[in-house]
């Protein structure tokens, strides 16, 4: 069950909340959310990794449910071949030292 939260702020606070959610390529409702919530935390790196997980967790079994209701195995095929190449590239920029220091 989701409950909203809202408040009334002045033209300044809602064009700041609106820049720092663009430039978070989110939207204003998904950034607040994500400030209340580490608020309340305070930076919990444990939190934030269990509410992370959980969203990883929810959307990988959605994309398993819908490769396996096509029944196309090559579709499957694809996703895992394509999955497998983006995760590879994304831990090589990781192992790669920073430059400049």
């Amino acid at each position: 069950m989701r409950f909203a939260l809202q408040c009334y702020v002045d033209e300044d606070l809602h064009e700041a909340v609106k820049a720092a959610a663009d430039v978070a390529h989110m939207s204003v409702s998904q950034w607040l959310k994500q400030v209340v919530i580490g608020t309340l935390e305070g930076g919990d790196e444990a939190a934030f990794r269990d509410r992370l997980m959980s969203h990883v967790l929810f959307a990988s079994t959605g994309v398993e449910g819908l490769l396996i209701a096509l029944d196309n195995k090559d579709n499957r095929t694809r996703v895992q071949v394509a999955h497998g190449k983006r995760l590879q590239e994304y831990r090589e920029r990781l192992a790669r030292p920073k430059q400049g220091g």
